[in-house]
């Protein structure tokens, strides 16, 4: 193939759009999808994408007057028959997935209307996000819109103490940031910072569902929302219910990175974490809790476990740290560094524990 060819063949326009997403994308998986896409049409250009890069780089930067402007969504619209090429079956499995979506989207909102009584009652304001609106309405800067149902017409905030969507804490007037603290109770603890959280999260879901595209908070619910995720991240555990909460905070958080969770599996560190929770939970909490004066196992707490109980410990310390000796693993789980050796052997060997 010639130099030549290999130029006439490259499909400059799309490639130009794909590369914005590579580093624009609002994801990683966006970004990757794009970076995959991009190798795909240097792959048809006969090229390697740095070639291709190359090449985009050094054509014309200018755009007859009459050709309209790029479209970012045009990029993966045949993304789905390249994927297709490579593994066959692909499109039906997408299509399928997309029809339980759309039928899970379906029963919910059935579920709604029967809850609220129209779609105007699920997008009515909750009272929290009234008091919200009312504490921010100083440092907000309003324009009037059409709400969400079309109906009517809502002063929708744009600028909220100096800052828009993203990175309100960091760039909003301090005394908007109290505003939206205070307008609100903020919960007490950390189980109580998650079922706002999630509350947030369910409201979403629920007037998205009615929607053609993904519904967007208020700006005064999406700088709560930072205030919420903060304090999850940060604000010290004093309970082993503070902890537990952390933990589903994460696992919240990785499942809706994806277009519909039930679709996706959990994240493999998290769910060892959880385990090696719940171990330390099980083994710590129960003496603390009969009043025994500290919360540290005795030995005939531990000698009570059953077999599947030190075995569902060993289990988690190998695959969690497996770069420990038998002589820890042991002591941890509460085992024989021999039975920690078999089972590290067993476990290597994916045989049947």
């Amino acid at each position: 193939m010639t130099a030549a060819t290999t130029a006439s063949a490259l499909d400059a326009d799309k490639l130009a759009k794909v590369r914005r997403l590579m580093t624009e994308g609002a994801t990683e998986g966006e970004r990757a999808a794009a970076r995959a896409r991009a190798e795909a049409i240097a792959e048809r250009a006969g090229m390697t994408l740095n070639q291709a890069m190359s090449k985009l780089d050094d054509s014309p930067k200018s755009q007859p007057a009459s050709a309209p402007p790029p479209d970012w969504r045009d990029v993966f619209r045949d993304m789905d028959d390249w994927i297709e090429t490579k593994h066959p079956g692909h499109k039906a499995k997408q299509a399928k997935k997309k029809a339980a979506r759309e039928e899970r989207r379906a029963d919910r909102r059935r579920l709604l209307l029967e809850q609220f009584g129209s779609v105007s009652a699920v997008f009515k304001l909750t009272e929290i996000e009234r008091a919200l609106f009312a504490a921010a309405a100083p440092f907000a800067k309003r324009k009037v819109n059409t709400d969400w149902c079309g109906t009517q017409k809502f002063a929708f905030t744009c600028n909220l103490g100096g800052a828009g969507e993203l990175d309100f804490l960091s760039k909003a007037d301090p005394a908007a940031v109290a505003a939206i603290r205070e307008g609100w109770p903020m919960p007490q603890t950390l189980p109580g910072l998650l079922a706002e959280a999630l509350m947030w999260a369910k409201l979403h879901d629920d007037r998205s569902a009615f929607i053609d595209g993904e519904y967007h908070h208020h700006l005064e619910v999406f700088a709560r929302m930072e205030l919420l995720e903060r304090e999850l991240h940060n604000r010290p555990a004093g309970s082993w219910d503070d902890v537990e909460a952390r933990f589903a905070w994460e696992k919240h958080k990785f499942e809706r990175q994806w277009i519909d969770p039930t679709e996706e599996k959990e994240d493999g560190l998290v769910m060892t974490l959880r385990r090696d929770f719940e171990m330390l939970r099980r083994r710590y909490e129960t003496p603390a809790q009969n009043g025994q004066g500290d919360a540290y196992p005795r030995s005939e707490e531990i000698n009570r476990r059953t077999n599947a109980d030190k075995r569902r410990d060993v289990i988690s310390l190998l695959t969690a740290a497996p770069h420990l000796s038998d002589r820890e693993i042991g002591r941890r789980a509460g085992v024989s560094p021999q039975t920690a050796s078999t089972w590290r052997k067993k476990l290597a060997a994916r045989c049947p524990i």
